[in-house]
């Protein structure tokens, strides 16, 4: 099966990430089903006829709307996002049925793309967010830190974000977890560089983890770093800046995985204190606005929608 094509690429210049909802009333019917069934050929085209744009697509949706889309067979471990108990930072659940996430190397195309998607479904479903993103120098984060260091390299990829054998009806799909973190850039700003490099747990400037030794358990490398008989846990991130200056501005954060476990055990390291006592000090300084779960199937199990 063939995933998506803005799933597995390392990180363009530019990405539009769209969260919808379907309209009060509304349920997906068979028009609108053919419609998203076609979003990966329609990205491919433009694509083709614009080659320097490198645009790519991935469109996936929640547990709740799935049903109305696919009936009852579903991948085997579609949930919503989870609610962790006992949390001290906030994880909250924006109420989304679709998501749209849109790269390429030319802002202007991926404009038109979405106004366009967004004008074809708009007499069933409404946008709650959609969020324009950049890439910095180096991959870096607002807050000067390399993201995404963690992530595996381009060949291990696909074993790392794509569904397999585990679950062959929905091989080549992957679950997608997001949130949208605001970052308190003044405040961030003023800690000496030592300060923010224990709360990270890398240093700033040549991006080396620090020492076991000396990062805390608090540092947000500590918290996601995650061992399980013997092996770490992984994500595929495609995580990107986002905001204007004078407005909020943050990290609009992206995982794929082959299963949502890695991503619901990394947050709620993050955000409670589970087995240690502690929780990520990266959360002082960045607080999560939106956050949403959707699975993203093969383009084969999309394209079959138009005929459904």
């Amino acid at each position: 099966m063939t995933p998506q094509s803005a799933i597995l690429p390392a990180a363009s210049s530019h990405a539009i990430f769209l969260l919808l909802r379907r309209r009060l009333g509304r349920r997906a019917d068979s028009k609108l089903a053919a419609y998203l069934s076609g979003i990966p050929a329609a990205s491919k085209a433009l694509h083709e006829m614009q080659p320097d744009t490198h645009l790519m697509s991935a469109i996936g949706f929640s547990a709740d709307f799935w049903p109305e889309l696919f009936g009852r067979e579903r991948p085997a471990e579609l949930r919503a996002f989870p609610h962790i108990p006992g949390a001290i930072h906030p994880a909250p659940v924006t109420i989304a049925d679709l998501f749209l996430h849109l790269r390429a190397e030319r802002a202007d195309v991926l404009h038109d793309f979405a106004s366009n998607f967004l004008d074809d479904v708009k007499d069933w479903l409404e946008p709650v967010e959609v969020t324009a993103a950049f890439r910095r120098r180096e991959g870096r984060d607002l807050t000067g830190f390399v993201d995404g260091t963690e992530n595996p390299e381009l060949a291990e990829r696909a074993g790392v974000a794509l569904v397999g054998d585990a679950d062959p009806a929905w091989a080549g799909g992957s679950y997608v977890h997001i949130q949208r973190y605001v970052h308190r850039m003044e405040a961030w700003n003023k800690l000496p560089v030592l300060q923010q490099e224990a709360i990270i747990g890398r240093t700033k400037a040549s991006d080396e983890e620090l020492p076991d030794d000396d990062r805390p358990r608090t540092a947000h490398i500590s918290r996601v770093v995650i061992e399980e008989h013997g092996a770490e846990l992984e994500l595929l991130r495609q995580s990107l800046p986002y905001g204007v200056p004078g407005g909020d501005r943050g990290l609009y954060f992206v995982s794929y995985c082959r299963t949502p476990r890695h991503f619901e055990k990394m947050l709620a390291r993050m955000v409670a204190p589970t087995d240690d006592g502690r929780v990520d000090h990266l959360l002082n300084f960045s607080r999560a606005v939106t956050g949403g779960a959707f699975f993203v199937p093969s383009i084969e199990r999309l394209q079959a929608l138009a005929a459904s």
